[in-house]
């Protein structure tokens, strides 16, 4: 948005009390420099020298000083340098009388300014409290269903192992097994080692992944090769922690 510079001086100069008319004259000629330079779009010079008029005006006693304040805050609009303006309209509202120009304007420019402010830290918050890094690892996700299918199926495994030996021991007469029911407990053996093997490994499988969760980050590379078959589950994993 662009201001229209400006006030103070309009309303006229009184002689500066405590450095007399050298003073005087020295801000009468910053401030027709800083309308040069508000004008032309120098929005940093001018700022420098309507902050110099406030300085001289202000040492010396000058009523009017308090209307510098509303030109340095518009300054500092331009320049986009939102809480600074936001200080200098305060500091305006808070040294000029009731009547001053400008004051309505200031107060609204102060409530937009406020929200602007408001709007803007809002936005920073989340990337200030939440690393972008963070989150949970799709890695230890993938580990830990892999342990869950081994659970699964090493208790699939274990309730085929358990009707084979029923069905192999049907057969036997006192603890004595004949020589054909042999083979089917020998078989219902193997089953029972392979559904300890699934489970017992699935369950380490599981365990490791959630623990890759929990300490993983979700853009760590960590490549994983984890599987179980009869012989039991393996897991080969990278990454940093």
């Amino acid at each position: 948005m662009r201001f229209a510079c400006c006030v103070a001086f309009a309303l006229g100069l009184v002689p500066l009390s405590a450095h007399g008319q050298d003073d005087l004259e020295e801000a009468r000629a910053r401030f027709e420099l800083a309308e040069q330079h508000f004008e032309e779009g120098d929005f940093a010079l001018a700022l420098t020298e309507f902050e110099r008029v406030y300085e001289v005006m202000r040492a010396g006693g000058h009523p009017n000083a308090a209307y510098v304040v509303y030109n340095i805050a518009i300054a500092n609009e331009q320049l986009g340098r939102e809480e600074a303006a936001l200080e200098a309209y305060e500091r305006f509202l808070a040294e000029s009388p009731p009547d001053a120009p400008n004051r309505e304007d200031a107060e609204r420019r102060m409530r937009e300014l406020r929200e602007r402010v408001r709007l803007a830290q809002q936005d920073d918050a989340p990337s200030a409290a939440v690393p972008a890094s963070a989150g949970v690892s799709p890695v230890g996700i993938v580990v830990t269903a892999i342990g869950g299918a081994a659970l699964i199926a090493g208790a699939i495994v274990g309730g085929v192992a358990l009707a084979a030996s029923g069905d192999a021991q049907s057969d036997c007469t006192d603890g004595v097994c004949p020589v054909s029911a042999r083979d089917g407990i020998a078989s219902a053996q193997t089953l029972a080692n392979v559904a300890d093997g699934l489970l017992f490994g699935g369950a380490a499988v599981a365990a490791t992944g959630v623990i890759l969760m929990l300490v993983l980050q979700e853009d760590t590379p960590a490549p994983v090769a984890a599987g179980c078959d009869f012989d039991g589950c393996r897991l080969t994993a990278g990454g940093s922690f």
